[in-house]
């Protein structure tokens, strides 16, 4: 098993590979299935999701905050910014800056995502 350390590393690797929008290395970081809030997506709608809330937020950025680790499971604290561009939840895509929080808990095996249970304050993004 990997140790926390190797764990955090590899994780804002992948938060990286977000953040650069390079869609192809952020599949590297993801199993072939992934099990996202209890829905089963291909590694490919898994990077679709993350490209998805690019297109209507084209500078989110994610950025770490906390994170606690135990077994298989990666809990993340992020703070989450960017501007809206496109409706979201009824927001029209008015250039607006906003900033969410979400919470996140990724169970990786063998280096590799392949369950996540999230949330984030999406409210916070409408407005």
């Amino acid at each position: 098993m990997a140790s926390r350390e190797e764990i955090l590393l590899r994780y804002r690797a992948y938060l990286d590979a977000c953040n650069r929008r390079d869609w192809n290395d952020i599949g590297s970081f993801v199993g072939d299935e992934v099990l996202v809030n209890g829905v089963k997506r291909t590694r490919a709608e898994y990077v679709e999701d993350v490209r998805r809330t690019t297109r209507i937020f084209p500078d989110y950025q994610w950025e770490l905050r906390r994170a606690v680790y135990d077994g298989e499971w990666l809990a993340v604290h992020l703070y989450d910014t960017g501007t809206r561009y496109w409706e979201f939840l009824g927001a029209d895509g008015d250039g607006s800056s906003v900033a969410t929080d979400e919470f996140d808990m990724y169970r990786i095996v063998d280096g590799l995502i392949v369950e996540v249970e999230g949330t984030a304050d999406n409210a916070r993004l409408r407005e």
